[in-house]
């Protein structure tokens, strides 16, 4: 229960690193971001041993993903749909998905 915690805490910050680092320094911000994102997933494996915990990492990166890309209470939007915004949440889909499956 509390590696599962763990993970959950680990994909929110994993995921909040990245919606920050997408946009920030073009184009270096995008590739550090998708590199935070294979870091830490493959870290949550690493740290809990086991794959189930990086499909949680996985998700909650995905969550936190989807509702920066969506509008808020004030109608803010930290990922905007311009060409980082986009690769960030491609790309950012695809190693997610690809280093939560990857064998620990």
């Amino acid at each position: 229960m509390l590696k599962a915690f763990g993970s959950l805490l680990l994909g929110a910050i994993v995921g909040f690193v990245g919606v920050l680092l997408h946009n920030a320094f073009p184009p270096f911000g995008i590739i550090l971001a998708i590199i935070t994102t294979a870091v830490g997933i493959n870290f949550a494996g690493q740290l809990f041993g086991f794959r189930k915990y990086k499909i949680i990492t996985a998700l909650t990166w995905l969550a936190v993903a989807l509702r920066a890309g969506s509008y808020g209470q004030s109608h803010e939007l930290l990922i905007t749909s311009n060409s980082y915004g986009d690769i960030f949440l491609l790309f950012g889909l695809l190693v997610a998905t690809l280093f939560a499956l990857k064998k620990v």
